[in-house]
């Protein structure tokens, strides 16, 4: 087995180097917006979450489509709503939950960043070429989400 610092490292050393590598592209990319990857994570999920549904998300609902742990999105939002870019509630159905929402400067944010996100994405995983959709699908696979098209196995 070879280790991290091996030429061809092992699959989760190499993903981690990759993730930090996207996660620093994306910082500087949402840095001039003041807003970090993980908070437009969970606002561009949030505003996605709005256009497919009816009113306000329960805050634990967004945690599990982002995949992000429920206390870590809870103090982002808290964070986030400090800054103005979220409005969070009692959810009028369950007592218990939280219920948040996009305010206007959040939505304007959104708006804002989509373009200079997608297009950093794109020119990072530009090396991928065609086998970009493979790579995403290899992705999913590893989150447990059925790929969109069939994922090749490789034997050793």
């Amino acid at each position: 087995m070879s280790g991290p610092g091996e030429a061809g490292g092992v699959p989760g050393y190499l993903l981690w180097r990759v993730a930090n590598m996207w996660q620093k592209r994306m910082r500087a990319v949402l840095a001039p917006f003041g807003v970090t990857p993980v908070q437009y994570l969970l606002l561009a999920a949030l505003a996605e979450a709005l256009e497919t549904g009816d009113g306000a998300v329960k805050q634990s609902a967004l945690s599990r489509a982002t995949g992000a742990d429920a206390m870590m999105t809870s103090q982002v939002l808290r964070a986030l709503e400090k800054a103005g870019l979220v409005v969070r509630t009692a959810h009028e159905g369950d007592g218990r939950a939280v219920a948040v929402t996009l305010a206007e400067a959040g939505l304007d944010l959104v708006a804002r960043t989509a373009g200079p996100v997608a297009a950093a994405d794109a020119a990072f995983h530009a090396p991928l070429g065609a086998d970009a959709p493979a790579f995403a699908d290899a992705l999913r696979l590893l989150t447990g989400v059925r790929p969109r098209r069939r994922v090749k196995a490789i034997s050793g």
